[in-house]
């Protein structure tokens, strides 16, 4: 098979599904359409039924006679989204987003993704981006969170104080980590189950890691992050743990949590700088809805940016060439932030034969390794997520060419290097880039997708970081395992970086050549600058937003946990302030 074929081939199961969907086979596990009238009022309306409005939503209803309305611009999860073995297939259904970053002026960077821009895979249903990620359960380390204690002033985001969040929307299925001294850090009796997976293959991966001094830890969610490990994922039992299976499906009678679907929000209302209700899209209509108590903006970072914008939250220049009335002038939608991936290739020994999955199985164990460069460090600087493929598996194409949308010809340049031999497919994450993006409106339509710079080593020190970064990884390319079965890190001609994987300049060129999004956007919203640590919104009033926009600055992890943590801390902060105990 050639890219441009797998390509094609996921283009076809993806009109499958389209089909399937209008079967409506997994209808049954969602909340029913609300059925409600313009001009209804509710105690709380959450705007976005993803990986945090699902939780606020389920929190905040868990309290009788509280009436909250959750709305969701998507509708129900796909079968693809629900069981694990079919998540690459999500991306570019009806239930993605489908936006895309703006092409790179310069030239010197997304040099070989599809159009020179980042198709940004955005979940635009039930449960959001949790369910349309690749499933990795990460937290960050308490470096992250004490930084954010620090930067707001309030200690109730430290370390400490954040971890019984984690736990409470935990339920940890492992044995293993549940019978040794790491089962302190997790909980075992939250909505959303996380499982581990192994496979024999991935001793010799660990111990090549270990040779080159990095730790092997059963359990990298914990209060030490760094070393490598088999990650921990968000699925139990087959399914997908997103937030809308998690925390809507079991309650989706509940009587006082009403669930409207296909709608989108383009505005808040407001009445003397108080938010009193939303305006809404629904079937080409216009519709109001009002609030007594606070409306609670849980879009995601781009849509949460752009509705407050919309709104008149915003850059006053910005939105006065808009002719949008400003409300509050603040920097929404500036401060994007995102982890730089590089994808590193290395063609390892004798390919085993593939072993077909269930579509209920994890499609593929990821080995997760945080890693420092500064032995004194107790933070990562550095994160690598990495799959075996066996044989010239199409699963490597799928990834490479349709999942992070490089070229068809750099894809197809490894693989045709791959017969006979297995694969180590490797994303080398550089944590903590100072390069900063934004989001800004292309119309004062809701309809229109914002415009999204993600900006991408727009400060010099992240490209040399990055290249530190691949020198320290490619170090395992020259340990036992690796040279016994005569591994080499596969360069694609086009790069034109030459051909032997050494030296600054040679992983300067490679980084810009094949860097691609982390996926792990964030900021626009960010606490300190838009919002309180209270999450509310600055200069306005009944207005709070919780989501990946708020944090203020990348972590050290992937985020979908730490966006279900700040759902969790919200639901309280409203809970106590409400006195809705």
């Amino acid at each position: 098979m050639d890219a441009a074929a797998a390509v094609e081939n996921i283009n076809s199961f993806n009109a499958a599904f389209h089909v399937l969907s209008a079967l409506q086979l997994t209808q049954f596990l969602w909340p029913p359409q609300a059925d409600i009238s313009d001009g209804a009022t509710f105690d709380f309306i959450v705007v976005g039924a993803g990986s945090a409005g699902c939780v606020i939503a389920n929190r905040l209803s868990e309290i009788e006679g509280i009436s909250v309305l959750l709305i969701e611009a998507g509708g129900d999860p796909p079968v693809e989204s629900v069981l694990p073995g079919l998540a690459v297939f999500a991306k570019k259904s009806a239930s993605d987003w489908n936006y895309t970053s703006e092409v790179d002026e310069t030239g010197r960077k997304l040099q070989h993704l599809k159009n020179k821009r980042v198709e940004i895979t955005r979940g635009k249903m039930l449960g959001g981006s949790s369910s349309i990620n690749f499933m990795a359960y990460t937290r960050g380390n308490p470096h992250d969170f004490n930084i954010l204690a620090d930067m707001t002033k309030d200690p109730s985001w430290g370390w400490d104080n954040v971890l019984p969040y984690f736990r409470k929307s935990e339920r940890l299925e492992d044995p293993i980590v549940l019978n040794s001294p790491d089962r302190f850090f997790h909980g075992t009796h939250g909505n959303m189950g996380i499982s581990k997976y192994s496979d024999e293959d991935d001793i010799d991966y660990l111990v090549s890691f270990a040779e080159i001094g990095n730790n092997i830890k059963l359990d990298i969610n914990t209060n030490d992050t760094l070393g490598y490990t088999e990650a921990m994922m968000t699925i139990s039992k087959g399914i997908r743990q997103s937030s809308a299976y998690a925390f809507l499906s079991d309650y989706k009678h509940r009587p006082n949590l009403h669930v409207l679907k296909n709608t989108l929000v383009t505005k808040i209302i407001f009445d003397n700088n108080k938010a009193i209700g939303v305006q809404a899209l629904q079937d080409d209509k216009l519709v109001n809805f009002y609030v007594k108590k606070e409306v609670i903006l849980s879009a995601g970072v781009f849509n949460s940016a752009q509705v407050l914008m919309l709104s008149g939250i915003g850059p006053e220049e910005h939105l006065v060439s808009k002719d949008i009335k400003v409300i509050s002038d603040l920097p929404v939608g500036e401060n994007l932030h995102d982890h730089i991936n590089v994808l590193v290739v290395q063609k390892m020994g004798k390919a085993k034969k593939s072993i077909p999955k269930s579509p209920h199985d994890n499609p593929n164990v990821i080995l997760l390794g945080f890693t420092t460069l500064n032995e004194s460090q107790t933070f990562p600087d550095y994160e690598t997520m990495s799959f075996i493929f066996s044989n010239r598996d199409d699963g490597f194409l799928m990834q490479c060419a349709y999942f992070l949308a490089y070229e068809n010809e750099i894809c197809q340049e490894i693989y045709d290097q791959l017969e006979g031999r297995q694969l180590f497919h490797s994303l080398v994450s550089q944590l903590y880039p100072q390069s900063r993006g934004k989001v800004l409106l292309r119309s004062t339509d809701a309809k229109d997708p914002p415009l999204i710079y993600p900006e991408y080593y727009t400060n010099d020190a992240d490209l040399e970081v990055h290249v530190k970064v691949l020198e320290d990884f490619a170090r395992v390319s020259n340990t036992s395992f690796f040279r016994s079965v005569n591994s080499e890190i596969l360069v694609p001609n086009s790069c034109g970086c030459g051909t032997i994987p050494s030296g600054e300049e040679f992983w300067r060129c490679y980084s810009l050549c094949m860097m691609v999004s982390g996926y792990h956007y964030g900021g626009t919203c960010a606490m300190g600058s838009v919002v309180n640590s209270a999450l509310q919104v600055f200069g306005v009033q009944g207005l709070r937003v919780a989501d990946a926009s708020v944090i203020p600055s990348p972590l050290g992890a992937n985020p979908c946990a730490t966006i279900v943590m700040i759902a969790e801390k919200l639901s309280d902060i409203l809970k106590l302030e409400y006195d809705l105990w």
